[in-house]
């Protein structure tokens, strides 16, 4: 009997667990489609940004790297939400 109730307890322990780790999770919000598109358009600047920087050396390759990559954050940043 005891074994029973101990095996029962362990069950429903479990069980709360892992409906409270299911309802804890939430969704991410769904962005407008002016959103989506901004993005969009600021990852594939960003990406020729990179391509065009493959011809540079150095300094100028990782100075051009670094203003693509802030560019975007900013971009992304005054998107419409």
């Amino acid at each position: 009997m005891k074994r029973i109730l101990s095996h029962v307890a362990l069950v429903l322990a479990l069980a709360l667990c892992a409906s409270s780790a299911a309802l804890a999770k939430t969704k991410h919000p769904k962005y407008s489609p002016e959103h989506n598109a901004a993005t969009k358009k600021c990852k594939n600047d960003y990406i020729a940004a990179i391509k065009a920087s493959l011809s540079l050396k150095g300094k100028e390759r990782a100075e051009v790297r670094a203003k693509a990559k802030a560019d975007k954050r900013e971009c992304i940043a005054s998107a419409p939400k």
